[in-house]
């Protein structure tokens, strides 16, 4: 048991820590046609679930007057990162009472957004600015491979006509020599007649 809960530390992910009642942005990349795009799932969480690397939370919310809910692995990898806006005064675990809840009568009372949740939320963006940062560098360095190959195959049509023109010399005297070679052959079987 213990090497699979070290295996399982290894895939976990740094996150807030959420509960029930917390209103937030659930931010996770998707790869449709070769192109990657981050959609963004804004509700309030109503349940928890698991432990671990198999924790898994469902959020919930009204879209066009239809309540839409989605659960979510918490370490999913996908999952680019989860922001907090706002945190909720609950009584329950679970809140399912909220499925049958409309307008106004759904609300949930504020409490804040705690410290530590804040400071989190302001070391991800940290993180997140210097992996922006690195993003670029790696943008110019490939812009500057693309400008070396595009030199190099300028220079090489260049190389290219001289290798061309090499063969041909190769080529015009290999022919002179088999000319040659054939004039002789054409001498001497002349001779031996």
């Amino acid at each position: 048991m213990n090497q699979i809960q070290e295996l399982e530390k290894e895939q976990l992910k740094k996150r807030p820590k959420i509960k029930p009642g917390d209103i937030v942005s659930v931010y996770q990349e998707i790869e449709e046609a070769g192109k990657k795009r981050t959609q963004v799932f804004k509700g309030t969480i109503i349940r928890i679930r698991g432990a671990g690397s198999k924790k898994t939370f469902t959020v919930r919310r009204i879209s066009l007057g239809v309540g839409v809910e989605r659960t979510y692995p918490l370490h999913l990898p996908s999952i680019t990162k989860i922001k907090i806006s706002k945190s909720s005064k609950v009584k329950r675990a679970k809140l399912y009472y909220l499925r049958e809840k409309k307008g106004k009568a759904g609300r949930l009372k504020e409490k804040g957004v705690a410290e530590d949740v804040i400071k989190f939320l302001a070391d991800q963006e940290k993180e997140e600015v210097l992996r922006q940062a690195q993003d670029k560098e790696v943008a110019k360095e490939k812009t500057e491979k693309g400008k070396e190959q595009k030199e190099k195959a300028e220079r090489e049509p260049e190389k290219a006509e001289g290798q061309e023109k090499e063969k041909k010399a190769k080529d015009e005297s290999k022919e002179k020599g088999q000319k040659a070679q054939a004039k002789q052959k054409t001498e001497d079987s002349q001779d031996k007649s």
